[in-house]
Order: C-alpha cells, then structure tokens, then sequence
C-alpha cells in the first residue's frame, strides 16, 4: 500500500513544534528550595534524637567538681584540727602539777635583764592569795594554787611599770577556770591583782592574764612608783602586755618546761 507524501508545500505549511511553550509547562522549582531525600532527613532525626552527649558531659563535670569540693573540706578539717590539737601537744609537760612537779623559781621567771625589761623586784611565796583581792582570794585556794612567782618590771624607757606573776595551779583545767573567774571579777570590780606592797591596784589599770598549762599568768601596768597610768588608751599598753604575757612568760619561761 502507498501511503501518499506530502509535497514540499504542504511541510512548510505545517506549524513546527515550540519548544518554549513545553519550558513553560515544565514545573520549576522555588528559588533556595530543595527536597532531601528521605533517607537523609531520617538520618538527621535519629542523630538529634539520640544526642545524650551533653547531658554526660554536665554530669561528669558536676561529679568532677563534687569529688573536688570534697577534697577541699577534707583538707580543711584536717588543718583545723591539726591547729586545734597543736596547743594540747605542745602543752603535755604541762597539763598538771604532777607532770611538771618541779617548783618555779626567781632566776627561772626573772632574771636579771628578764624580756629586755629592768627587774626592780622579785620573789616567790606559797601563799598565793597575797598576790590578789576579794573573791579571787578564795578562787586561788579552791584551785589549789601553791606558789605565786611576782617581780615588778619597767620598760627601758622608764615610762611604765609592770606587776607581772606566774600563779601555779594543780593542773589545766583549775588555770582555766581561774582565768574565767578573773574576767568576771576584774570586770565587776569584785577582785583583782595586788602590788608587791600587798595593795590593791590603782581604778583603772590595764590587766592582762592568760593561761598557759596549769599556770595563770598576768600583768597590771601602772605608772612608775605604782600610781594610774597617765595617758588611758596608749597604743604602747596592749604592746606591753602581748609581749611581756605571750612572748616573755609563755613562749620563753613556761615554754621552757612544756
């Protein structure tokens, strides 16, 4: 069978095909828009779901920084009563008369020059209330004091006198209570310290008293010849009293022995 061909005239008059208009009908994807594949976006979901890193990493630090305060406080505890239970080693040879039986002396508390201070007096007696007034007369002898080592001091510069004393007691624990008792005695004017001459001190002196194993020790100031301190609130006072108490009769004549 013969199928007829168009002539020449009949291919031109057909329209040829534009290929523009089927761009056109082609859908275009939005601008910056991209679909993922499935797959990928599953992915993605199990990674975020699964993501317990961080919370272990806040963990182990809070546990790090837990372990680290406990270090701390450990130590702590362990240098506060190490500084605590210093005092009480230090003190052994001197918890009480029986482990520290031998009695003070004069060379031993004062000597010549005793603290870089002139010695103007000094002497030892057995009758402790004579180195105090009113109720602590009575403290001493229930505490069993059994000597009161006394000498009047004056700095190089002429400008104070001291009365300073060691008081032997039984053991620590009678020191102690002794020096609670002088605080509220001192404070309410109900006793005190005397003078070489048996006296009572001057209204007004500055006291210091410490205790230091089973002894009590304690200085009055006064000016030169016993009378009241000319200027009240000398800086110099509080100087006096922590070095002659603490670095002189603590640290030097009962450190000595403890």
């Amino acid at each position: 069978m013969r199928y007829a061909t168009p002539n020449r005239s009949a291919h031109r008059a057909t329209p040829a095909l534009d290929l523009s208009l089927l761009i056109r009908r082609l859908p275009r994807a939005s601008a910056g828009q991209h679909r993922q594949h499935p797959r990928t976006q599953a992915r993605r979901r199990r990674h975020v779901w699964r993501e317990p890193y961080p919370t272990m990493h806040l963990l182990t630090r809070g546990l790090a920084a837990l372990i680290v305060l406990g270090i701390c406080m450990t130590l702590g505890f362990l240098i506060v009563a190490d500084e605590r239970s210093a005092p009480a080693t230090r003190d052994q040879g001197l918890v009480s008369r029986a482990a520290d039986p031998e009695p003070l002396t004069v060379p031993e508390a004062f000597p010549a020059g005793a603290g870089g201070y002139r010695v103007e007096n000094a002497l030892v007696q057995t009758d402790c209330t004579v180195a105090v007034t009113g109720d602590l007369q009575s403290t001493l002898s229930g505490y069993g004091c059994s000597q009161a080592v006394r000498a009047v001091l004056t700095v190089p510069d002429g400008g104070y006198e001291m009365t300073a004393g060691i008081l032997n007691l039984a053991d620590s624990q009678s020191a102690a209570a002794v020096a609670d008792r002088v605080r509220v005695l001192v404070e309410t004017g109900d006793g005190s310290f005397t003078g070489m001459s048996g006296g009572p001190m001057p209204p007004g002196t500055p006291i210091g008293w410490r205790a230091r194993g089973h002894y009590l020790i304690y200085c009055a100031i006064t000016a030169p010849g016993g009378g009241p301190v000319p200027i009240q609130g000398d800086p110099r006072l509080p100087q006096i009293t922590g070095h002659l108490l603490d670095t002189y009769l603590s640290d030097q004549v009962l450190g000595r022995r403890g």
